[in-house]
């Protein structure tokens, strides 16, 4: 099966020297046209995103695995897009969700000697992850986040996963309100295990505060700027019922 994959360059200035590349790793059975609001507003930030649509190997579902990151950086085609192989130069960090979560962190393990290009931390959203026995590869730093109203993996579960990974530095955070699926376009994509609990705020409200977090944290690490959660805006700080940093 084909790989299919969107790309949507820094809006301010693709040719900018601190632009970074975010790959995203969708959940389950969630096309990658219900990541269009995220991988905008991240764009805005002066990012490159990449969002493919990854098969398991052999199967017909939507879902990445281990091999998705390799795959997706191996099949890239900067004919279009040159800028982009400068800005991957610099490092790629993975954004997970839900199952595209515990695809990051595989995918650390398995390929970390063979992704064409470094990676220089991970993000998840609504993620479990492996047990520690799965995880021996040193991992980046780390951000996972959680919605407060996420009744697929609970924040209890991703709190837990949480305590059991192991990186150079971790930071987890609750936001209130938010459910599984206010990472996406739409409050339930039609596929996916159902979300039991309606969100406080619109998919749109929650993308923006979602994008803000994530650009404050990867802006951090390409700064080596230690405990981050110190500089949050206001506005970011008001929306977070927990957090935890670990370095």
């Amino acid at each position: 099966m084909s790989l299919k994959l969107d790309i949507y360059p820094p809006i301010l200035n693709e040719e900018d020297e601190s632009s970074g590349v975010i790959l995203v790793l969708q959940g389950l059975e969630i096309d990658k046209s219900k990541y269009v609001a995220i991988a905008s507003e991240l764009s805005q930030d002066k990012f490159w995103v990449i969002v493919p649509n990854c098969f398991p190997a052999g199967r017909n579902y939507l879902c990445p695995d281990e091999s998705s990151v390799a795959k997706v950086l191996s099949s890239l085609d900067f004919s279009k897009f040159q800028a982009l192989e400068k800005a991957l130069q610099r490092g790629v960090v993975l954004l997970g969700h839900s199952a595209g979560g515990i695809a990051a962190f595989r995918s650390n393990e398995a390929n970390s000697s063979e992704l064409p290009y470094k990676l220089i931390a991970i993000v998840t959203y609504g993620s479990n992850a492996p047990s520690n026995n799965k995880i021996t590869s040193p991992l980046p730093p780390l951000l996972m986040l959680s919605g407060e109203k996420d009744s697929v993996i609970t924040s209890e579960i991703s709190r837990t996963a949480f305590e059991r990974i192991s990186a150079s530095t971790k930071t987890f955070i609750e936001l209130a309100g938010l459910n599984h699926y206010s990472i996406n376009d739409s409050p339930q994509p039609i596929g996916p295990p159902t979300e039991d609990n309606i969100a406080d705020f619109s998919n749109q409200d929650s993308v923006r505060l979602i994008s803000s977090v994530v650009s404050s944290f990867v802006r951090s690490v390409q700064a080596q700027q230690e405990n981050w959660l110190s500089c949050l805006d206001q506005d970011i700080v008001e929306a977070i019922v927990y957090s935890e940093y670990k370095c």
